[in-house]
């Protein structure tokens, strides 16, 4: 066998066909002795995040305790095993393992590069992303991470052979594998069991560290909720509602516009004591800045949906956002006029039954390029739609805002105010201060384009009560703790992810046509406020009357007719 090989490798000089030969040469290979094989290969090359998270706990990992330092190997080993056993079926085998090590790859690569964790909100953050988000993802280091823990691992299972059996012997051997891993691990959970009580019962996180299981258990969680939510029609909500006044107080319509802010922290708002001068101009407009504000999710497919529903956050799912109309269908049923306009991903849900714009493809020469548009693509002929209002109206404009990983994107030139800035989607290439730099400049431009739709605002307070309300969706990581993004669990999330701004602005003519007292509101800026407030708080400014109304989560109730 060692000459053939030899001679093998003489004829073909090639590197690459050398390897494929000689994998071709070996004896033909049981599926199950490769799902292990794979098993501790995953377990050891691709699951760097896991041990990392494992190794910095406070345990005690001396000599003393060795036998679970090596217990820990075992046992994510043979929990793998039992996943990957399952896919050894024949004719399944060779693409599902490929697809396995591709996943494994790609994961490897965001859970190191990113400090990100995988869970079914992730996942369904994933497939809502749109190509222009996936996009900005791609770099050279991804590549490499598909190509050399992905691909090359995929060509070699295809050139390898696999020992075939019949239906019942490879049942037995896929169950035999199955059952000696679970006797290892429950031997394990014997011998060790007070350690990975408390390693798991007090590190829920690990569980969406461990590679690719990680993708594979959240991936199914998604899908098989998804295809439950499909045929679900949206039930109708605040059937009972009624427009307290058709006509305001000095006869104009209310026009309230909502800025749904994406990736902004309230921690970089100079209007919350940050440090750097983020907010020059919105400084000095007459604002009520809520700067105590937390946001019902960490990444968009949660909070978006969430901050229109009429469920809070600790009874919100994304089942009851299929299930439930939300905040713009009540503000449409009384005849409240409603436009959403979105130079982002979509409104996940959020306004599907009400007119909608999509403008980040727009081609306008100064607001656009080829890439994407910037935000002040949403006052792009708005003027035109509002001479025409002739009652009340609420519009949505939904920002790209601060979105990552590619922050120098998401602002014109002559926002770069921080310097130097980290101009590549590769954070982890960056000083921590680049990345702050270039994020920061994200906050300037947000600030500039809430003073232009507060001027908007105001040059049509003669025919209107104009107001604006702004709040984001989630917040960001900027490298703290080796975290970046957004997206972590919510159970963990630092709040630099959960801390949002929230920020409201109304004229003149709409504080006295509403009664609405800005003195008490000032007083309520440090209060303790969630994105739960949004549906009830929007309800009570356009006098809307409704059961699903709660007097005590309308941030503005106590502070009108006084």
């Amino acid at each position: 066998m060692l000459v053939g090989r030899s001679s093998t490798l003489k004829k073909h000089p090639n590197l690459a066909l050398n390897i494929f030969t000689c994998l071709k040469s070996l004896p033909p290979i049981n599926a199950v002795a490769l799902s292990f094989i794979m098993s501790v290969i995953l377990v050891f090359f691709y699951n760097h995040a896991l041990w990392k998270n494992i190794f910095i706990l406070p345990y005690d990992y001396s000599l003393a305790n060795l036998g679970f330092v090596i217990s820990l190997f075992a046992f994510f080993i043979a929990l793998t095993n039992i996943v990957i056993t399952v896919f050894s079926v024949r004719y399944i085998r060779r693409p599902a393992f490929s697809l396995l090590f591709i996943t494994a790859a790609s994961t490897s690569y965001f859970m190191n590069n990113y400090g990100i964790m995988i869970d079914k909100f992730m996942i369904q953050n994933t497939f809502e992303t749109d190509t222009s988000e996936a996009f900005e993802l791609m770099s050279f280091k991804l590549v490499a991470y598909i190509i050399g823990l992905g691909i090359l691992p995929s060509i070699i299972i295809y050139h390898l052979k696999f020992k075939e059996h019949s239906l019942l012997r490879g049942s037995l051997y896929r169950a035999s594998s199955v059952v000696v891993s679970l006797v290892v691990i429950t031997i394990i959970a014997g011998l060790f069991y007070q350690d990975y009580a408390s390693l798991l019962r007090n590190n829920r996180h690990l569980r969406h560290l461990v590679n690719p299981i990680n993708v594979i258990s959240a991936t199914t969680s998604h899908v098989t909720k998804q295809l439950k939510l499909d045929d679900i029609q949206a039930q109708p909500i605040a059937l009972d509602a009624e427009k307290k006044t058709l006509i305001n107080a000095n006869g104009k319509p209310n026009l309230t516009i909502l800025v749904v802010g994406e990736t902004a922290r309230a921690a970089n708002f100079s209007l919350n004591g940050y440090q750097r001068e983020t907010n020059p101009q919105l400084k000095n407009q007459s604002i009520v800045n809520f700067d105590n504000v937390s946001s019902c999710g960490t990444a968009t497919a949660t909070s978006l949906p969430c901050m229109f529903s009429k469920f809070p956050k600790d009874d919100y799912s994304h089942k009851k956002s299929k299930q439930f109309q939300g905040l713009l269908d009540v503000l449409s049923q009384v005849g409240i006029s409603v436009l959403w306009r979105d130079n982002n991903s979509g409104c996940k849900g959020a306004c599907d039954r009400v007119p909608s714009e999509q403008l980040s493809k727009e081609e306008h020469p100064k607001l656009c390029n080829s890439k994407e548009c910037y935000d002040e693509i949403l006052l792009d002929n708005l003027g035109s739609f509002t001479e025409q209002i002739t009652k009340d109206t609420f519009i949505v404009l939904h920002q790209k805002g601060s979105h990552g990983p590619a922050y120098y994107q998401r602002y014109p030139q002559e926002f770069a105010k921080f310097h130097p800035i980290c101009e590549t989607n590769q954070l982890q290439n960056c000083s921590q201060q680049e990345i702050t730099n270039a994020y920061d400049n994200t906050i300037l431009y947000t600030d500039h384009f809430l003073n232009e739709v507060i001027e908007f605002l105001s040059q049509h307070n003669e025919q209107l009560n104009t107001a604006m309300l702004y709040i984001s969706d989630h917040g960001e990581s900027l490298g703290e703790n080796g975290i970046y993004l957004h997206g972590t669990p919510y159970f963990m999330a630092p709040t630099t992810q959960t801390h949002v701004p929230f920020i409201a602005w109304f004229s003149d003519t709409y504080q006295q046509s509403n009664q609405l007292n800005m003195k008490c509101l000032m007083k309520k800026q440090q209060d303790k406020m969630s994105q739960d407030n949004l549906f009830h708080s929007v309800l009570g400014l356009s006098n809307i009357s409704t059961q699903e109304y709660d007097a005590n989560l309308d941030i503005f109730n106590t502070c009108r007719h006084i």
